[in-house]
């Protein structure tokens, strides 16, 4: 049960979990080329992946609590989407966000993360969040940084140089706090 439930944030956005229903929607948001253009390796992600993703992750919150959780309103479906899963380190989840260009430019890709990582360290099972970006992609960069991550390593990506910036449980983060966008 997470404390940041609620029926809907003041501004009408709220993140709802995935479930196997959003495949097209997924799919459709992440075909964006404004989208892909960092993630996805730099092109359109195929609906078998993105099935995959979906159901790794109904599978994972059913396990975990980690999950993925889709920001919507009363008249936009799939805004956007955040994702906490399995990082190869011991109790570490990777963090992932897409938004849907129009709705760039408005701080909700960072109160999707932030959403997401405080229900994550509400969980005793994960101690750090890592998000990773291409050097290109300044927007994730400064999301990560607004956040309060702090640089982790330097990594290579299929589109080149890349880093991860990493927060832990006991980390300060962001200050002040964005306002969180209820989980329902």
């Amino acid at each position: 049960m997470s404390a940041i439930r609620d029926t809907q944030t003041k501004d009408g956005w709220r993140l709802r979990a995935a479930d196997s229903n959003d495949i097209d929607g997924l799919h459709a948001l992440a075909a964006s080329p404004l989208v892909y253009r960092y993630l996805f390796d730099g092109a359109p992600p195929d609906k078998e992946y993105i099935t995959r993703r979906v159901a790794q992750s109904v599978a994972n919150a059913g396990e975990t609590g980690l999950g993925m959780w889709f920001l919507e309103d009363v008249s936009t479906r799939y805004a956007g989407c955040v994702e906490l899963r399995p990082y190869p380190s011991s109790r570490s989840a990777e963090l992932t966000y897409l938004l849907d260009p129009c709705n760039w430019g408005q701080g909700l890709a960072l109160r999707m993360a932030w959403t997401a990582i405080t229900h994550t360290f509400l969980s005793s099972q994960i101690d750090s969040v890592i998000a990773g970006t291409d050097l290109a992609n300044a927007a994730s960069l400064a999301v990560m940084r607004r956040l309060g991550m702090r640089f982790h390593k330097d990594v290579q990506y299929p589109l080149g140089a890349g880093v991860e910036y990493v927060m832990h449980r006991d980390d300060v983060g962001l200050l002040p706090k964005p306002v969180l966008i209820s989980l329902g």
